[in-house]
Order: structure tokens, then C-alpha cells, then sequence
């Protein structure tokens, strides 16, 4: 039988991106079967386990992502990713190991409580959340939702969250422009799609929709942009990637129509893509969370709202909630998420595993 650690080791070595986590599901079906945990399959490539005590009260929800990042790994730890060009940079090993943590004591220590455990897929990109709470349906009494995720922003025993928006609604943009090909020696013949972009471009950046403000936050950009086919040819098309970030989803659609005019004044559209929902904490959760932090005397930080994206939003939108940021850093360099060098130390998953374990039980008698 696996400890969280040893997990730790075997999920690090074999990271996968969304919807193809299937190595990922395997070794947790092999470790949840060792502790004869009943489960099934969602969501293609996730995993429910349950743990019922009592079939007449509701259950607890944890939620832990599985998905890695197509980034080369660069911590040259001794179980550093065996798949070239991909790397759990953003601690969802760690994540999926503390709630394997949390279910093996649950189980060895028959702790009273309904459970409801979720390995989720596709958090990073496609919003598996959705998925999995479209299969879910109603088939399990859920009486609240919680999750962590881990960073080195933070010292460990440092936790931190806010009332209300955590973690800002995220969507996707795409702003396309289309033009007409001519050979560069008679471009006044053609149409060019890249000036139509950088016009466009031009425009949004001399007048940022962006604002601090409570109630009305949001900010927009763009991170990649590519058109044309031939360096001497009129570009025929031009195209611009990008999110906007906002407080509601009202704001984010409300910002979204203002670009989409901006965008059509200059010959172009715009597109949605995926679309992430702010991941709203319950108040009274909130309290009983920060009550629990300077109970046990770590610390509590309420860090306001960030427009980090997170699927988590979906649980939110269905389940009083609260999610949190658990702070792993043990020393004094913060290396940051999604960078091929983020390796937090193994010696923090037992401590979230005990910090985890109480809270959940924390959640059933409430």
C-alpha cells in the first residue's frame, strides 16, 4: 500500500495534459483499490471515490485536479516527468496526493462521515469541472464543496482566501481579421489584415478596459497573435489570442460586447472560447475556515480576489463552497506556478493531509 508520498512520486513521473490522464487514473485506481475504496469512472479520464457511513446524511465534496502543463521539466529531482515535455508545474501531483492522503486515513482511522472524493480532469484548459458535475447529476447528497491549491507564494502553515470571489471568471477571446492577398510590389491591390490587427490592437491598448474597482473588477489582454502565410504577400488574415478576467460573469460579457465593438470597427470579429465561472466562496464557510486556521495557529491571510482562472467555479455555482490557497514554500525562493523549476517538497503533503482530514471533519458537524 502506497503512502501519499510514494503516490506523489509515481503521479510526478507520469504527467498528462486534459482529458488524456489515463496513466494518471490508473495509478490512482490502483491505490484506491488497495484500500477498498468503492469508485467509478467520469468525466473519461476522472474518478468519484465514496466513502458512506450514514446513507441518510448529505456528504462533504473534495475536489483534487489531475492535469499537467506542456511544459519541459527543469528540476532535475531524481523523480522528475518521464514524459518529454510535460510536468505537473502546477502541483496538481501534490493535489491528488493529499486527498489519497486524506482518504487512507479516513479509512485507517475509521473516521465517521460521508465523502464524496473527486480526481478531476482537464482543470487546466477545457474546464473538466463541467463535465464531471454534468455526469454527477444529482447522484450524491452534497452538503458543501472545498479544494485547496498549492503555491509557493506562501510559507507552509500559511493559508490563505477571502469572502466572496477568489478566483476571477475567466474567458477565452479571439479576435480575427480577414483581408485580401496581393504580392507586396502592388500591396495597394490587396487587403491587409495585419494592419486591420494592429489597429485594432492599437485602439484596445490606448484605452484599457481594465478596473480595480470592488464590484466592477476586470482587466483584458491579448498573449499571442500570427496572420498572413508569405513575408512578400498582403496578409489575408490576422489573428489575436486572449482572456478576459472579471469579477462577475456579467462584467466579463458586458467587456466582452465592448471589444466586440471595438473589433468590428476595425473589419474584425471576435470569439468566445472557454469560459470559467469565478469561484465564489461561501461566507459562513469562510469564517469556520479562518476560525479553524488560528484555531490549530497557523496562519490566516485573506488575499482578495485574483484573476487566476479556476474550473473550480463550476462546484461553486452548484455547492456552498470554499476554496483556498495552502502555502508550500519551504524556503525563502518563490519559484511560481507553471514554471519547469515549481517542485514543493514532499514533507508538505503530510502536513495537508492532517490540516485536510480535520477540516473535512470540520465540515460534516457543521
Amino acid at each position: 500500500m502506497l503512502t501519499a508520498i510514494e503516490l506523489r512520486h509515481k503521479l510526478h513521473q507520469s504527467p498528462e495534459i486534459a482529458f488524456n490522464e489515463y496513466t494518471t487514473q490508473k495509478i490512482l485506481i490502483d491505490a484506491l483499490e488497495k484500500l477498498g475504496i468503492k469508485y467509478e469512472k467520469i468525466a473519461k479520464t476522472g474518478i468519484v471515490a465514496i466513502i458512506e457511513r450514514e446513507k441518510t446524511r448529505p456528504s462533504v465534496l473534495y475536489r483534487a485536479d489531475m492535469d499537467a502543463l506542456p511544459i519541459k521539466e527543469e528540476t532535475g529531482w531524481e523523480f522528475a516527468s518521464k514524459n518529454e515535455g510535460y510536468m505537473h508545474a502546477c502541483g496538481h501531483d501534490i493535489h491528488m496526493s493529499v486527498m489519497y492522503g486524506v482518504i487512507k486515513k479516513i479509512v485507517e482511522e475509521n473516521i465517521p462521515g460521508n465523502y464524496v472524493f473527486v480526481f478531476q480532469p482537464a482543470e487546466e484548459t477545457i474546464g473538466g469541472a463541467k463535465y464531471i458535475l454534468d455526469e454527477m447529476r444529482e447522484k450524491y447528497k452534497v452538503k458543501y464543496a472545498t479544494a485547496l491549491h498549492v503555491t509557493d507564494e506562501y510559507k507552509l502553515g500559511e493559508f490563505a482566501t477571502t469572502d466572496g470571489t477568489l478566483f476571477a471568471c475567466a474567458m477565452e477571446i479571439t479576435a480575427k481579421f480577414k483581408g485580401l492577398s496581393s504580392h507586396i510590389a502592388q500591396k495597394e491591390k490587396g487587403v491587409d489584415a495585419i494592419k486591420k490587427a494592429v489597429e485594432f490592437l492599437t485602439e484596445f491598448y490606448n484605452n484599457p478596459i481594465d478596473n480595480s474597482t470592488p464590484g466592477s473588477r476586470v482587466l483584458a489582454g491579448f498573449g499571442k497573435m500570427f496572420g498572413g502565410n508569405v513575408r512578400n504577400v498582403v496578409a489575408d488574415f490576422a489573428q489575436i489570442e486572449g482572456s478576459i478576467r472579471g469579477e462577475t460573469l456579467d462584467i466579463v460579457l458586458d467587456n466582452f460586447a465592448k471589444i466586440h465593438k471595438l473589433a468590428e470597427l476595425f473589419g474584425g470579429t471576435l470569439e468566445k472560447g472557454s469560459l470559467y465561472p469565478p469561484v465564489v466562496n461561501n461566507r459562513e464557510l469562510l469564517n469556520l475556515f479562518k476560525d479553524y486556521v488560528e484555531e490549530k495557529r497557523f496562519s490566516f491571510i485573506d488575499c482578495g480576489m485574483k484573476y487566476t482562472g479556476e474550473d473550480f467555479g463550476f462546484f461553486t455555482m452548484k455547492y456552498p463552497s470554499l476554496m483556498f490557497w495552502a502555502g508550500v514554500r519551504t524556503t525563502d525562493e518563490i519559484i511560481g506556478l507553471h514554471n519547469p523549476r515549481f517542485l514543493p517538497d514532499d514533507n508538505v503533503i503530510p502536513h495537508l493531509v492532517d490540516f485536510m482530514v480535520e477540516w473535512l471533519i470540520r465540515l460534516q458537524v457543521n
